[in-house]
């Protein structure tokens, strides 16, 4: 397929960067022959304008289009005029030979329906971004240690997932990270793997807030105890479960208010990969036992401040009362 144009799509941002970066590389183009056009604030013919013209002073150059939502299941109104499309449908059909047009459609699904859509999946690229669940994440970081040379044992690489899993971007510095440590040993083990990959407390909170709201309180324990282990304080722990509640009740509010998981980046200020499970979470539970839980969680606070209950325990209960 001809890479004059091509369509990124799907949730993770990081990757659709990634792959951006990669081809700029690839063709050797510099800062002065690539223009990026947000099409939430600029005209679409803009863009194609500038695809048209020529490079300076190289043989590629590249136009890079956000937020193509018209392209997607979900529209959005960007600032265009009567007609948006028609200049894209005539490129289309005669792209200039020296320009790579790169459409990005984030956090949605293609509209396979649309004319342009379909032309573009008959003569170019359209490239999936998924963002990488667990199993995706153990095959990929399996296949970055061989690639290294170097082995890794199950546990091992169940611990790199459980501490990078909720950001691409974040399995991608701390898998580099890894493996520039290890450099020097022939197998990655567990001991590795906590020495030089951070354990984010808020994630793995996170996890034990998933946890309690699937009915999976063993699972709930056995990562609080984990933290226990690493000598994090129990009150410290308490604070930020109640912390997410109440993030999940916003989240809630949110959209129940008509808005979707690019509202909910762009309040939070976090990464598409963290907006995204927040918002999946907030679907997947009702606003009254959102709220019960965090009655609940603000009275153990008070309980443990007040001394009527030890601080270490405070957390076990919640979990198994639930």
């Amino acid at each position: 397929m001809s890479e004059a144009v091509i369509v990124f799509y799907g949730e993770d941002t990081f990757y659709i960067k990634s792959k951006i970066n990669q081809l700029l590389k690839k063709h050797e183009i510099d800062a002065f022959n690539m223009t990026r056009y947000d099409l939430e604030e600029t005209k679409l013919s803009d863009a194609i304008n500038d695809a048209r013209t020529i490079p300076f002073m190289s043989e590629k150059k590249m136009v890079v289009m956000k937020n193509a939502h018209f392209l997607s299941t979900d529209k959005k109104k960007t600032k265009t005029f009567d007609h948006p499309t028609a200049h894209l449908s005539a490129y289309l059909e005669a792209p200039t030979p020296e320009t790579i047009l790169i459409i990005t459609v984030p956090h949605a699904k293609l509209d396979m329906r649309n004319s342009l859509v379909k032309t573009i999946k008959d003569n170019y690229q359209m490239v999936e971004c998924k963002l990488k669940g667990p199993q995706d994440l153990l095959a990929w970081a399996r296949r970055q240690v061989a690639n290294a040379g170097l082995k890794i044992n199950d546990r091992a690489l169940k611990l790199f997932v459980d501490r990078v899993k909720h950001s691409t971007e974040l399995a991608f510095m701390e898998m580099r990270k890894l493996l520039f440590y290890a450099k020097d040993d022939d197998h990655i083990d567990e001991e590795i793997v906590k020495k030089v990959i951070t354990k984010n407390v808020e994630d793995n909170v996170y996890d034990i807030t998933g946890a309690i709201l699937n009915k999976q309180p063993s699972k709930a324990i056995e990562v609080y105890r984990d933290l226990i282990n690493y000598s994090e304080d129990p009150l410290r722990i308490l604070n930020i479960i109640i912390t997410k509640y109440r993030e999940m009740l916003q989240v809630k509010t949110l959209l129940e208010d008509g808005g979707d998981q690019d509202k909910v980046q762009q309040y939070f200020h976090v990464k598409s990969g963290r907006a995204y499970y927040m918002t999946q979470n907030a679907k997947g539970v009702s606003r009254s036992v959102i709220e019960e839980h965090l009655t609940h969680l603000e009275q153990l606070d008070y309980s443990i401040k007040s001394g009527r209950i030890d601080k270490k325990h405070a957390v076990e209960l919640f979990i198994l009362s639930t």
